[in-house]
């Protein structure tokens, strides 16, 4: 089955440990958009897509009855995530409320927020070196060989495109290219398929880097440029396996992945 976020509610769980999120704030009762209402706090693997509840039960038909009838039920609690929200009581009205097409629903929210990110000084001073270079500030890596690895693709790039125009490329220009042509579809691709949750721990530019470095290896190893929607389907089957997503242990998968890059790419080293 492929990997995708279209085909399941999200599990805060998954998020909160993406996230890195502990802090907290009350906002108290407030009507809040249905369609904002993404996924559950322990229940997701009971939902199916659309919020629909894999196995309707007879307090689902008595709540849809009330509902139905316009009566005023308790607001329902639910984490609030940026403007996304987690059910943590009320999964049966969520899933009648969508099913019935309605706008909006009482709620007790509790926000949620990361805690302060804290980053080793070297990886500082390589994301201020690479941002300064190229002008890029929205790549978030986690480690900093990455930041030297986008460095060195965008250099290629500005090669590229200076062969293409016939004229010089300045670093930034390409970057820019580089950024809006291959980065913004492969990390849009990233997350339709649902990897950000196979790595919890890794960033979105973490995530591309290792599509990007399997896609360098699978090039050289064929003798073409093979892509990276190729390089993409290729990192899903051989690197996560075929295995359902939610059969996947996290910690053994990015290890086989790390051990994977780190056997057939020797300059590839943590820092």
């Amino acid at each position: 089955m492929p990997f995708t976020k279209k085909s399941r509610i999200r599990s805060f769980a998954s998020v909160s440990k993406r996230l890195n999120l502990s802090n907290r704030v009350y906002r108290g009762v407030m009507a809040i958009p249905v369609d904002k209402i993404v996924g559950s706090v322990g229940r997701a693997a009971d939902l199916g897509a659309g919020f629909r509840l894999k196995r309707p039960d007879a307090r689902y038909y008595r709540i849809r009855k009330a509902m139905e009838k316009g009566e005023i039920l308790p607001p329902i609690i639910v984490y609030q995530v940026g403007d996304e929200y987690y059910v943590l009581d009320g999964n049966h009205r969520v899933a009648v409320a969508k099913e019935l097409g309605m706008e909006f629903i009482d709620a007790e929210v509790i926000e949620f927020f990361p805690a302060p990110k804290r980053e080793s000084r070297a990886l500082r001073k390589k994301r201020e070196e690479f941002e300064k270079l190229t002008g890029l500030t929205a790549i978030d890596a986690g480690e900093p060989r990455h930041y030297d690895s986008f460095l060195n693709y965008i250099k290629d790039y500005a090669e590229n495109m200076k062969r293409s125009l016939g004229r010089e490329v300045p670093l930034q220009e390409a970057a820019l290219n580089w950024f809006l042509g291959v980065y913004t579809p492969v990390v849009q691709a990233i997350v339709e398929r649902g990897l950000e949750e196979i790595f919890p721990k890794k960033s979105l530019a973490d995530i591309f880097a290792f599509v990007q470095d399997y896609k360098w290896y699978k090039s050289q190893k064929e003798g073409y440029d093979i892509g990276f929607d190729r390089a993409l389907e290729g990192f899903i089957q051989e690197i996560a396996g075929k295995k359902e997503h939610d059969q996947i242990e996290q910690r053994t998968l990015v290890q086989k992945m790390e051990g994977l890059l780190e056997e057939v790419l020797p300059w590839l080293k943590k820092e």
